[in-house]
């Protein structure tokens, strides 16, 4: 039966974004022709008609989120009508707006009803009307009053007298009064006078005013939904940080030797129009320095707490695109010449800013490379990436004075000097193969020809 489902993108993930859709009910369909654009955390994907047909039904609206395996469009190549059923199911906890919605207003009209400025109850005395000081006068005045005894018992309810004023040291008895003077005095006592707002008015003015700060602070503030790939990276960094032993260690060297290279590459003909810059340098690099240091490049396996050594070194690139964090990789890096590398390096970052990588552009991934320098920071804490055990900072890479030569030769010269940062799982990775791995790699980008002795 000719119904397209949603079909699985890789890496794990079990739902899609509908980005647009390029048939409409009634199109004829051929074989392989573009129905609709996909968008995972990682890429857009182009979907193509796996039937040739008319369409008859479509099961999901451009921007729902659906699950890998449900119904997304129908396709009638004359074996049968369409099923009846909605399809295009909205991948769990795709849609936590409507339940979220619902708890927020339920929690708001709780939180309001709560937090409202409470009302007096109907037996609730107002403020006691001012009078003598005397315990005596005072004793007079309550027996005259028949209420004055539920009023007190009331107020000993609420915790709290519903008005309140200061007494001076003059009013109070000059030997040491007894618990029973104490409470027929602050019992009696009420505001100064009628214009003293008691403290019941005092909390309901300052929540009218507090209320009426939030309310206009909310009508300033911005709901922002989360889109795709916004979800599943905090879902990643929130995994990766919990559940590895992150640690950072870095290292500032002179790498005048990396950008002379550069300089040198950017002239030949062969790398006209490739991303040759200081990372294609790092790139290779890493490579080099994996070598002594393969602990680098392996993962630890959280069901059989077992090591595994990975063969390849399947470098990631950190890319800041429009749609957000993208980790293309360098497949089977150890095995490329500067030319290649740079040549699978513009292609990915390419594919990363217009959005298009594939599924396969972003997998197996064993070590990642960010580049927080071209934001202008010195150096930076990245969180690993995926089941990787590592990654590389690489910080901005400025001119600064640096001290070259020994003895009677030191001097003090500009050069072009960076710093180094490299988090790492402490699980599987000890701090001093970390720190041999930076040497090495610090070594190798301040004189590039140290290459040659790998």
């Amino acid at each position: 039966m000719p119904e397209y489902n949603m079909p699985d993108p890789g890496e794990g993930l079990t739902e899609a974004d509908i980005v647009e859709w390029h048939v409409k009910v009634g199109d004829q369909v051929k074989v392989n022709d573009n129905l609709l654009d996909i968008e995972t955390a990682k890429s857009l994907v182009e979907l193509p008609s796996p039937f040739a047909g008319k369409v008859t039904k479509i099961y999901a609206e451009a921007g729902a989120t659906v699950a890998v395996g449900a119904p997304i469009v129908f396709i009638d190549d004359g074996t049968g009508p369409a099923p009846e059923h909605d399809g295009g199911a909205p991948a769990q906890g795709a849609e936590p707006g409507a339940q979220s919605s619902s708890a927020q207003s339920s929690s708001a009209q709780s939180s309001s009803a709560q937090a409202g400025p409470a009302q007096p109850s109907s037996n609730r005395p107002g403020p006691a009307q001012p009078s003598a000081p005397a315990p005596a006068a005072q004793g007079s005045a309550k027996a005259s009053r028949p209420d004055a005894d539920e009023a007190s018992a009331q107020r000993d309810l609420d915790g709290g007298m519903t008005g309140e004023r200061l007494l001076s040291l003059d009013e109070l008895p000059a030997s040491k009064p007894t618990q029973q003077t104490v409470r027929q005095m602050l019992v009696g006592y009420g505001p100064a006078d009628e214009s003293t707002p008691s403290s019941t008015e005092r909390r309901r003015r300052a929540h009218q005013v507090s209320r009426r700060g939030a309310n206009e602070r909310a009508l300033r503030d911005e709901e922002i939904p989360v889109d795709t790939v916004r979800r599943l990276t905090a879902r990643n960094v929130v995994h990766s940080r919990t559940s590895k032993v992150h640690t950072t260690a870095w290292v500032s060297t002179d790498v005048s030797g990396t950008m002379e290279l550069v300089a040198n590459l950017r002239k030949r003909r062969e790398f006209k129009d490739l991303h040759v810059t200081a990372l294609l340098v790092w790139c290779k690099a890493v490579c080099l320095a994996m070598r002594n240091n393969p602990m680098l490049n392996a993962s630890w396996e959280d069901g059989s707490e077992r090591i595994i050594l990975h063969h390849d070194v399947n470098i990631g690139i950190a890319a800041d695109t429009p749609r957000g964090l993208m980790v293309p990789v360098i497949k089977q890096a150890q095995n490329r010449d500067l030319l290649s590398m740079a040549d699978e390096l513009t292609r990915l970052v390419n594919l990363a800013k217009a959005g298009t990588l594939q599924p396969s552009d972003y997998r197996d991934g064993t070590f990642t490379i960010t580049n927080v320098g071209g934001l202008g920071l010195d150096a930076g804490t990245p969180i690993i990436n995926g089941s990787e055990s590592a990654i590389l900072a690489m910080g901005a890479i400025t001119r600064q004075p640096w001290v070259v030569g020994r003895g009677e030769d030191e001097k003090i010269v500009p050069r072009w000097v960076t710093t180094l940062s490299i988090s790492f799982d402490h699980r599987l990775i000890d701090g001093a193969i970390a720190s041999r791995f930076l040497r090495d790699l610090a070594a190798l980008v301040r004189d590039p020809a140290m290459a040659m002795a790998y």
